[in-house]
């Protein structure tokens, strides 16, 4: 049955942890417990994928949520190296009238900033929040010099290191392999030692 497991494993953790807290001499004295945090922590609220706050309206601002503050910062999301392009996930984009991108030397062309989730979050957004739909379609009167709508090829599937061993009675190892790219079919090599 799904979720068996967890909810067999999980509730009873739950429960231990929670009589242990009850335990503690501050509870006994009927008293609640206190607020551990330090006088520098805040709450605060900020938007993703940028991880800061934006005026409201903003259309950067895709989802706003809750967060804990250190001394009242809101530094912005932090990237894995080799994740993004040196551009991160914030784009300027110059649009015509029409919306579309253009060369910053277009007739028309209005600059605005785009930030778009983080790469590897892509194959899992709505069709409307990848990064593809966020930067919008290119002029083709009049394309931007640079396209930022080809994403890296991203393998995965096996770790680094990871030790692969056949299922006993199976003849062949199977193993998983996604592929995560921007636009276009993604065609590859895969070669393994033996």
């Amino acid at each position: 049955m799904v979720g068996q497991f967890g909810f067999a494993s999980a509730v009873p953790l739950l429960n231990q942890v929670n009589n242990l807290l009850l335990a503690r001499p501050a509870m006994s004295r009927g008293g609640l417990p206190s607020d551990p945090r330090p006088a520098t922590v805040s709450q605060g609220t900020i938007c993703w994928p940028g991880g800061q706050d934006l005026p409201a309206g903003d259309s950067n601002c895709r989802r706003r949520l809750t967060s804990w503050l250190l001394d009242a910062s809101q530094p912005p999301t932090l990237l894995l190296p080799g994740q993004e392009s040196i551009r991160g996930i914030r784009f300027p984009v110059w649009r015509n009238e029409h919306g579309e991108r253009v060369a910053a030397d277009c007739p028309g062309a209005r600059e605005s900033q785009v930030e778009v989730w983080p790469l590897p979050l892509d194959p899992w957004l709505p069709a409307s929040e990848r990064r593809l739909a966020r930067l919008g379609p290119a002029s083709e009167s009049c394309p931007p010099l640079q396209t930022q709508d080809t994403a890296p090829l991203v393998l995965s599937g096996i770790r680094d290191g990871a030790v692969i061993k056949r299922l006993p009675g199976e003849a062949r190892v199977m193993l998983p392999l996604q592929t995560s790219v921007g636009r276009g079919g993604a065609g590859g090599l895969l070669m393994a030692n033996r």
